[in-house]
């Protein structure tokens, strides 16, 4: 029951930070982070642990698209290939949950091309969009390994980097949202 504990310290971090587009959304991405680090916990619990964190990108996204809402499409193309081979990689190995894990790669794909739009923002935006793409590509390692190991082969020792990419990368998130709130406080 202590894996969501720093997820959750974020979440209260990230809840006080001054008023920014990021803030609420990553709010619930976090919370919805900690939901899917019990259930993924539990027997059985993969699917509905997978689905939280779905839930969590698409709270991500939303807070990336909505702090910087232009398309900049050709930055998808890297997240775009990263879900293909992920994909191809891992479906052999998936034991019929190759749609679940599709979208889920998908959500975690769009996750990482709005932060990378986020971080190409002028001014004080280009370091909160810094932070939140180096979030998101620490989550997104995170998530790799433990599709590797879950699906294509068990690496006994994956859960100290898988763990340390997870938090790592939810910090980056968070801190993307604490230095918007700074920023918006200081302009005010």
């Amino acid at each position: 029951m202590a894996k969501p504990v720093p997820v959750l310290l974020l979440l209260a971090r990230v809840a006080i930070a001054g008023r920014s587009p990021l803030r609420w959304p990553l709010v619930l991405g976090l919370a919805l982070s900690a939901v899917g680090d019990v259930l993924i916990q539990r027997p059985g619990g993969f699917l509905a642990g997978l689905g939280a964190f779905l839930l969590a990108h698409l709270a991500y996204t939303t807070g990336f698209w909505r702090a910087r809402p232009v398309l900049l499409a050709a930055r998808a193309l890297p997240f775009l290939l990263f879900a293909g081979v992920m994909g191809y990689w891992i479906a052999p190995g998936t034991g019929g949950m190759e749609l679940p894990v599709g979208i889920y790669i998908l959500a975690i794909s769009g996750m990482m091309w709005r932060a990378s739009v986020l971080a190409g923002a002028p001014g004080y935006a280009a370091s909160v969009g810094r932070l939140a793409l180096g979030g998101a590509l620490l989550f997104a390692a995170s998530d790799s390994l433990i599709a590797i190991h879950r699906f294509v082969a068990p690496q006994p020792w994956a859960n100290v980097p898988i763990m340390l990419l997870y938090w790592l990368g939810q910090a980056g998130i968070a801190a993307a949202a604490v230095v918007a709130g700074r920023e918006a406080r200081s302009a005010a």
